[in-house]
């Protein structure tokens, strides 16, 4: 318990270490552009944005934070010769990577509450902030539901009015089975009234019209509000809900995939940081070779960013399984550092 408490507490350190340093310098870059947009919108002024753009920050300096800090804390202990002396007393490397297992396992469940949680809805409310229009000059989307396809040229801020609403109704084969035009669909009470609206269906020659009528929609104001904000990122919990058909996307089965298995693999990736950082624990200050094992770590680390990113891309096109796209790059990673680790302690 001692080493495993004074192991993660230097590590933990250099981790919290280079996140604020390599955070607070992106943050303060990201004012410099931002600045002007964010006086003006008012209604919070700085710290405000502050607040919503600091974890969308973090989503990215974290992984990198994750590459040096392990590395600068080994190469700390190893200049100080604090390895040689656990290996004189009989510890191997794998027990002192071990000990580093549930400061691994707090950092992933940190990172995937980041990642997958709070920074999608924080870039959702950051848009919103900046970007907020009138209805009729905001909100237009393209949505695939469970019933259909949806086009709406706008929507309220609140999401609880579409204007000019096409509805393509279809089959399970993907077939259209209708068509319907509204010029508003409106919810109140839980469900979607439909406002001058008319169906058409293949076959008939004149539309009927069903102004009054109730739309059946798994859309709620909530996933308007999400569908007509351009962000990047997708919460796990909403892509869970697309996949199960109670929430309306504008992207591929495959993406919504791809984003819930990433979510889960987050939880690993600090684990497999600190394995890649096993190397910079090898060598002395006074050997030739001090360091060489600390720049393999972070080749080792940025490569396994780079490759999982591109990985990610392919699964989101559907040019790869969902589960090779997600944990590919992972598993691709660890046997190269458990090797690695193996190499070096023979």
């Amino acid at each position: 318990m001692i080493l495993a408490k004074h192991l993660s507490r230097v590590v933990f350190l250099r981790i919290l270490a280079v996140a604020l340093v390599l955070g607070g310098l992106a943050l303060a870059l990201d004012l410099v552009e931002s600045a002007a947009v964010v006086l003006d919108a008012g209604d919070g002024g700085m710290a405000r944005y502050i607040i919503l753009r600091a974890p969308l920050i973090l989503t990215v300096v974290l992984p990198v934070a994750s590459i040096i800090g392990p590395v600068l804390a080994f190469l700390s202990l190893s200049g100080h010769n604090e390895f040689t002396i656990f290996r004189a007393a009989g510890t191997t490397t794998y027990r002192i990577l071990g000990a580093l297992v549930p400061l691994a396992i707090v950092l992933g469940g940190c990172m995937y509450l980041l990642t997958d949680r709070v920074a999608p809805r924080m870039e959702a409310a950051l848009i919103n902030w900046l970007d907020e229009k009138p209805i009729g000059g905001a909100g237009s989307f393209w949505a695939r539901t469970t019933t259909g396809v949806i086009r709406a040229a706008a929507s309220s801020p609140s999401g609880d009015v579409l204007v000019n609403v096409d509805i393509f109704e279809t089959n399970r084969a993907g077939r259209m089975t209708a068509r319907t035009d509204a010029r508003v669909a409106r919810y109140a009470g839980g469900a979607w009234t439909l406002e001058d609206a008319t169906r058409l269906t293949p076959g008939q020659s004149q539309t009927v019209d069903i102004s009054g009528q109730v739309w059946e929609t798994p859309l709620s104001p909530a996933n308007v509000r999400a569908l007509a904000t351009p962000g990047r990122s997708i919460a796990g919990d909403i892509a869970t809900k697309m996949l199960e058909g109670d929430w309306a996307g504008n992207r591929s089965e495959t993406f919504y995939q791809v984003r819930l298995y990433r979510g889960y693999a987050a939880w690993a990736v600090p684990l497999l940081m600190i394995l890649l950082a096993a190397p910079a624990a090898f060598g002395m200050r006074r050997s030739g070779g001090f360091g060489k094992g600390a720049v393999w770590s972070v080749v080792l680390g940025f490569g396994f960013l780079l490759t999982d990113g591109m990985l990610a891309s392919l699964g989101e096109t559907g040019n790869m399984p969902p589960l090779l796209a997600a944990f590919g790059a992972l598993a691709l990673f660890s046997a190269i550092g458990g090797w690695m680790l193996v190499s070096l302690e023979e």
